[in-house]
């Protein structure tokens, strides 16, 4: 079976394995707002609050992530007694994500971690603030005794564990044996991703710091290839087989029988690497569960994170993305087949975001798509772009266009930073890519007034709750005018 067929089938069998997330919880907090004044009582800028999104941090993203490219996932964590928790139980259940694993104990706050950001018009979106909450200590007593058992009690039903320890709270040295006996008595893989104790992981299947992580757990700072090497041999003393993520140079896999590889990563632009680790953690998790060779997990791991890190935020892959990303058929990285898109709009509009469409031919990219695609963009989180095929370019201008054909107007549409996802489609109108992914904001030209776009369409959108939003154009720029222009003088040139 070739490389490729290989990797396809072990992607199919991601959604039958159900998978223990055990670790460290945390809520996430963007509160998006404007500054337009100052405090009467204190020389402090004032937040107008407009928005506040939330999602899972810390092991609970890798559980998310876990959800979206495989199948059941159960949570094991702690969270206090408070309001966050009941946010990030709810998150977590609008992922996919099975919140009767979580401990509730009363004597600490949820942990909860957040971003305040604000822009308004003539500013752009920054940060002002972070907050967080009191680092908390190590899980023990009854609290401890309760996460242990749950692990006890769920363990059985899933075929691996994934272990997320971000602050050193819930897995403690009672919280991993009880890990390895479960692991030991139902053949379950483990995975382990740790910030500041990746040496800590006797008898863990896998564990997957990146170089800086493994560095501080080796005692050994990783500048060179020797280095490397040396960091990765030290960590296989107490792990079974290592991952040493390097961002964009991929992974270094060291494995139990001593020998090493390097799996390189596919060339991508970052734009956010926020998450990047859950995203290789919970492909790792899943990979080897399904019968993966280390190799094939870290070169599926590197297709997922490469996917993620080219968005926004914190984000969570699916394995409709990923199978996409295998085969080739996405052309351009944005570029989106609709049984692909609609799942991760409707993780987008589950995380909070907006999602902004707008469709068109694009015809000979200037001035006015650049202008109208920009301040289309600005309406939401994230936009999606219906592109129409070449045939659908036919029936809608005549049998001379598109001068420039889909696959090459794809490709200088992905570049744009503006433009978060690309979807072709052959009708000449977009209704049915609407129907199915129900954006939050439908951008419309300004050649359009309200009442003249079609009403079919307004219907459809405002139905669910949708928002119409008309932007102006550009005077005298269109893709017309450009080939017109060039006839002219052409034609001139000829008669001279």
């Amino acid at each position: 079976m070739e490389h490729s067929e290989r990797l396809r089938a072990i992607l199919s069998r991601l959604g039958g394995l159900k998978v223990l997330a055990v670790g460290d919880i945390y809520l996430d907090e963007n509160v998006f707002g404007v500054v337009n004044e100052v405090s009467l009582e204190a020389p402090i800028p004032v937040l107008e609050v407009r928005e506040r999104r939330y999602n899972p941090g810390a092991a609970g993203n890798a559980a998310c992530n876990t959800a979206s490219l495989g199948g059941p996932v159960v949570m094991v964590g702690v969270v206090g007694a408070d309001v966050n928790a009941g946010i990030v139980k709810q998150e977590f259940e609008k992922r996919g994500v099975d919140t009767a694993g979580i401990v509730t104990d009363p004597a600490r706050p949820t942990n909860t971690y957040g971003k305040l950001r604000a822009g308004g018009h003539n500013t752009p979106l920054q940060e002002m603030l972070r907050t967080d909450t009191p680092r908390p200590v190590p899980i023990s007593g009854a609290v401890e005794a309760a996460v242990v058992a749950n692990i006890r009690q769920y363990a059985p039903d899933c075929q691996a564990i994934l272990i997320g320890d971000q602050v050193g709270s819930v897995i403690t040295p009672a919280v991993l044996d009880a890990i390895r006996d479960m692991a030991q008595a139902h053949g379950l893989v483990t995975v382990a991703d740790s910030r500041d104790r990746a040496g800590m992981f006797d008898g863990i299947d896998i564990i997957v710091p990146n170089d800086t992580e493994a560095g501080r757990a080796a005692g050994i700072e990783i500048a060179d290839e020797a280095t490397l090497l040396a960091a990765g041999g030290a960590l296989l003393k107490s792990a079974r087989n290592v991952f040493i993520t390097r961002g964009p140079h991929g992974i270094s896999v060291f494995a139990e029988d001593g020998s090493h590889t390097h799996v390189p990563a596919g060339p991508v632009n970052a734009v956010d690497v926020t998450g990047a680790g859950d995203t290789v953690a919970a492909m790792t998790v899943l990979a080897r569960a399904a019968g993966a060779t280390l190799e094939d997990c870290a070169f599926l791991a590197n297709t997922a994170a490469g996917l993620a890190v080219v968005q926004e935020g914190v984000v969570t892959i699916s394995r409709a993305e990923v199978e996409a990303a295998l085969s080739g058929r996405q052309g351009p990285a944005k570029l989106k087949t609709l049984e692909a898109l609609q799942p991760m709009v409707r993780k987008l509009q589950g995380e909070g975001k907006r999602v902004v469409w707008t469709n068109g031919c694009f015809d000979i990219l200037h001035v006015g798509h650049i202008t109208y695609l920009i301040a289309a963009r600005r309406e939401g989180d994230v936009m999606v772009l219906g592109l129409n095929s070449d045939a659908s370019v036919r029936a809608i201008k005549g049998p001379t266009r598109p001068v420039i054909g889909e696959d090459d107007r794809a490709l200088v549409l992905s570049a744009l930073a503006c433009v978060d996802y690309l979807v072709l489609f052959d009708d000449p109108s977009p209704y049915q890519l609407i129907e199915t992914l129900k954006p939050d904001v439908y951008v419309k030209g300004g050649d359009y007034t309200i009442d003249t776009i079609d009403q079919q369409e307004r219907k459809l959108v405002e139905g669910h709750g949708g928002r119409i939003a008309i932007l102006p154009g550009v005077d005298g720029h269109s893709t017309t005018n450009i080939i017109d222009k060039i006839t002219r003088e052409a034609e001139t040139t000829q008669e001279v």
